[in-house]
């Protein structure tokens, strides 16, 4: 079992009043940069009122982002990439991940080399490319222990 502290600290960081763009970062509504995109866009609300960048939130306040138009769904693939397949900038005649896999506006997390085959993501979803393939910033992960 791979247990890490990271999860710990997220919630002892998580406290009132706090500003309106790591609010929105917490409740995955966006990074804190695209947050503060969205405040710019004019498409945030606190308590109905127009938020600007630097705003703080508390608990009771009643947040609202809001899109023009329907936000896209996000898409989650496990492919199995099969040999002699490119995950990134094709070259030639090479076969590339985006032309096997039929789906438009997605990338895959992470890399596999072209003679390598297994599992990776596909997704459009940015957000967790992050959370998946960044360093944790707590030094507090324990790896799995194996007995002989």
């Amino acid at each position: 079992m791979l247990y890490c502290q990271s999860m710990v600290n997220i919630q002892k960081d998580f406290s009132f009043p706090m500003r309106i763009n790591k609010y929105l970062a917490f409740k995955k509504h966006s990074t804190r940069r695209g947050a503060d995109e969205l405040i710019n866009e004019k498409k945030v609300f606190i308590n109905g009122r127009l938020a600007v960048l630097g705003d703080k939130v508390l608990e009771t306040d009643q947040v609202e982002v809001r899109f023009r138009g329907k936000q896209k769904p996000y898409i989650y693939i496990a492919y199995n990439k099969p040999k002699g397949v490119v995950t990134h900038s094709a070259q030639g005649n090479e076969k590339e991940i985006k032309q096997v896999v039929a789906v438009k506006d997605i990338f895959p997390v992470g890399r596999l080399d072209k003679d390598s085959h297994g599992l990776i993501i596909l997704t459009n979803d940015g957000r967790i490319t992050e959370r998946l393939l960044g360093p944790t910033k707590s030094a507090g992960c324990v790896s799995p222990s194996f007995k002989k």
